[in-house]
């Protein structure tokens, strides 16, 4: 079994994607990093993102024998622990819209209704749902971890929302790739208006989060051009995304965009 299967399926790969999007914030506006919070950022995105993709394979009685399954199992576990142990060190109001956040990714999961519907399979709901809880956990949770008092509400406001919009850009190579499995009752944005069109507003999203970055950051700074460059290979990656893709194409490089953008950022202007 390859190293690299255990990495992403595991939920390590995109939970160091969402504590990037975290750190990107930190570097965006200028805050002070905790490491407490990117520890729960990171732990609690394998807990809900392992508990999403996994519950009902552990709770409906099918076979867990399997080697991956296991180690998903103790990733899962250890990751719980330690965002527990994150929690001690948290301010209560951020510990709370943690909990919402959490409440959110439960819904998402889990079946809140009589007719055993979760947030998942409500029409056209998937993709806001995403976006949201990610904004929320890689901006506001900083933000008020910091204390927004000390910071100009617009600087927040376009950095919630290009982070809304960014990351439903990011969610369209999934969606793409699993247009032809995915239960035409869910109301992904290729099935409700074909891959080519997602594509098309995905490029517009774009533009719309370089503008908001402007808002943010001069356009002569550093910061613009590192985004510049951001949305240049997010473009690219929307443009080649096909149903039919390679096997890490989503799951692995286009995760690994905000990564790099975070990357880039420390290595611009150490905190």
């Amino acid at each position: 079994m390859k190293l690299a299967d255990i990495y992403i399926k595991s939920s390590l790969h995109v939970a160091l994607a969402v504590t990037a999007l975290a750190l990107v914030t930190v570097y965006e506006l200028g805050i002070s990093a905790d490491p407490f919070l990117l520890g729960f950022i990171f732990s609690s995105t394998v807990v809900s993102y392992n508990f999403t993709k996994y519950v009902f394979v552990f709770t409906a009685g099918a076979d867990r024998s399997g080697t991956l399954l296991k180690r998903i199992g103790v990733i899962s576990v250890l990751a719980f622990l330690a965002m527990c142990l994150m929690l001690f060190r948290l301010p209560i109001d951020v510990i709370l819209l943690a909990a919402v956040f959490g409440a959110i990714t439960i819904a998402y999961a889990v079946p809140v209704s009589e007719g055993k519907r979760n947030l998942r399979s409500v029409y056209g709901i998937k993709i806001a749902v995403i976006a949201i809880v990610w904004a929320g956990v890689t901006v506001i949770l900083p933000v008020m971890n910091y204390g927004i008092e000390s910071l100009s509400v617009l600087d927040v406001g376009a950095e919630s929302l290009q982070r809304l919009l960014f990351v439903a850009v990011l969610i369209l190579p999934f969606d793409i790739r699993d247009y032809r499995y995915d239960d035409s009752t869910l109301g992904t944005l290729p099935q409700l208006i074909g891959v080519r069109e997602s594509k098309v507003l995905g490029m517009g999203l774009l533009i719309s989060c370089v503008v908001l970055e402007a808002i943010i950051n001069p356009v002569s700074s550093t910061s613009f051009v590192i985004f510049g460059l951001i949305a240049a290979v997010t473009a690219v990656m929307v443009r080649r995304s096909m149903m039919i893709q390679s096997r890490y194409f989503a799951s692995f490089w286009v995760e690994s965009i905000p990564i790099f953008w975070a990357i880039l950022l420390i290595f611009s202007k150490p905190i």
